[in-house]
């Protein structure tokens, strides 16, 4: 029989016995890693029938590669590992547990091909041959998933940031009509356009027509920052709230100074509590 026809043969009859056995074989890599006490988290323990189905799915793309039935078998695992990669970035699975069980997938996969190739007296060239597509197709699998978790992770880590910055900018009814937004902590460019942003939404949503801003806990601002804080007041003009600004350190008065800031429209106040008396607050407390 010509070499190359031989060849061929095996690579369909070895390809289709993966395929038919991937739940055994999966079974097998499943309960190897698991025996592994040494660095398996309780995440990964948990993954169940989930991962024990990626598992066969992926054995299965491996099968259909061998014997070619595949039109394009790199964008297929590709598009399995970015699925994978984004599902084990939302079950908290763990980056560096999953690439380390890559080992377990080659060696069981290849232990299978062993055991069949020696009942059908492969080859070694055929062996060779098959090598050829398995080895790429799990290196495609880890880059795939690696880039896929990567990418998705900064999206999740990103959004969470940002629902955190939205939270720290708190629009506090008072009275009717009256609200205070205390500001703690650092600000960059980023949470300035957050704090113009959400703060005019709280605004509008609970009819404020009189804001105080407290910047007593913020010890520094930048020359953005600081511009930002007079669109958000300006701006907060335009809808018709009268704002008030309260706490402003000496730092943040000589950036405002430098940078010949207008203050003449803006009714300013040594603490939070002298701008609640003009509304009332201290009065009734007397």
């Amino acid at each position: 029989m010509d070499l190359q026809l031989k060849q061929k043969l095996d690579q369909i009859e070895i390809g289709n016995k993966i395929n038919e056995n991937a739940e055994q074989i999966a079974q097998k890599i499943i309960t190897n890693i698991l025996k592994n006490e040494t660095y398996v988290s309780l995440q990964h323990r948990d993954q169940g029938q989930e991962g024990l189905e990626a598992s066969i799915t992926f054995i299965r793309l491996i099968g259909d590669a061998i014997s070619g039935k595949l039109a394009d078998p790199k964008q297929t695992i590709t598009e399995w590992g970015e699925k994978v990669g984004m599902a084990a970035v939302h079950s908290g699975q763990p980056l560096d547990e999953t690439l380390e069980s890559t080992s377990y997938y080659r060696n069981s996969i290849w232990d299978f091909i062993k055991e069949e190739g020696s009942v059908q007296s492969m080859t070694a060239d055929s062996v060779l041959h098959i090598s050829t597509t398995i080895n790429p197709m799990i290196d495609y699998a880890v880059q795939a998933f690696s880039k896929s978790y990567v990418k998705n992770y900064r999206d999740m880590a990103e959004k969470f940031n940002l629902s955190l910055q939205e939270l720290s900018v708190p629009v506090v009814p008072l009275f009717p009509g009256v609200a205070v937004l205390p500001v703690v902590g650092e600000i960059d460019t980023n949470r300035a356009k957050i704090l113009l942003d959400s703060t005019l939404q709280q605004c509008v949503e609970s009819e404020i027509t009189s804001l105080v801003i407290d910047l007593s806990g913020v010890s520094y601002i930048d020359t953005m920052v600081a511009h930002r804080i007079f669109q958000l007041v300006s701006t907060l003009k335009l809808l018709g709230v009268k704002t008030t600004l309260t706490g402003l350190s000496p730092e943040i008065a000589q950036t405002s100074v430098s940078l010949n800031l207008n203050f003449s429209e803006i009714t300013l106040k040594g603490n939070l509590l002298q701008a609640l008396a003009d509304f009332g607050y201290g009065k009734l407390n007397k």
